[in-house]
């Protein structure tokens, strides 16, 4: 069901204006990624130090990334006004619109991340609890890098290799409850720092799932086709 781009006419103009949005709006979505993955890293650097001034200034970035979200939304909906794209062009502001919502919801679950910075504090966390978020924020920043390499490089073959990537964070996300479980005394305090953990552990893993999505998306925008998740499993 691939159907490429609508073949020039006699509106060539226009046909050039859309073409040269969307390429900015490209480089924003690029931008906004890049912003988002900083901000992971910061944020589990945050969270291992259990440092909240530096938890502050992750969630004031995101003031950066809501604000290119906006832009790149409004963007969209003036393309959609002006060009009155068809078939792979509309599909492509479509889903360039999901994207940019995927990767503000990620950059959400990093402000999350940071809040349960703050809240824990002065706690230190267990080492075997560090190890493992610290490889779970590298994960989720590798599977957000890749998914947005995907959208830049239009390749529609990397949401199954996304998929098999999520594989290593859901068994990250096992190994952290199991140790948070044994590592539980039971009494209140250790009950909620449990949960507080826990929760972080959803967020990263939330993270690797909105990479999944936009690859997917890529693979629709391009190909018009929605991946079959049984077959990649």
């Amino acid at each position: 069901m691939t159907d490429k781009l609508a073949p020039a006419n006699s509106d060539s103009g226009a046909r050039r204006t859309l073409q040269d949005e969307l390429a900015d709006v490209r480089t924003d979505i690029i931008r906004m990624a890049a912003l988002t993955t900083e901000a992971i890293t910061a944020g589990t650097q945050a969270f291992l130090g259990g440092d909240p001034s530096a938890a502050e200034i992750v969630i004031d970035g995101d003031d950066a990334i809501d604000d290119l979200y906006h832009r790149i939304d409004d963007q969209l909906l003036l393309v959609l006004a002006r060009q009155s794209p068809v078939a792979a062009d509309l599909r492509a502001v479509i889903t360039t619109m999901r994207i940019s919502h995927e990767l503000e919801r990620t950059a959400d679950l990093v402000v999350n991340v940071a809040k349960a910075t703050r809240r824990l504090y002065p706690h230190t966390l267990d080492p075997r609890v560090r190890g493992i978020i610290d490889q779970m924020g590298q994960q989720a920043v590798s599977q957000t890098r890749v998914a947005i390499d995907a959208f830049a490089d239009r390749d529609p073959t990397w949401a199954g290799a996304l998929t098999d990537m999520d594989d290593a964070m859901d068994d990250l996300t096992k190994s952290l409850f199991r140790h948070i479980l044994a590592d539980t005394t039971g009494d209140e305090a250790s009950v909620l720092r449990a949960v507080q953990v826990a929760l972080v552990g959803r967020h990263y893993e939330r993270m690797a799932d909105h990479a999944v999505t936009i690859a997917e998306r890529v693979e629709f925008m391009v190909t018009g086709n929605h991946p079959d998740k049984n077959e990649q499993k």
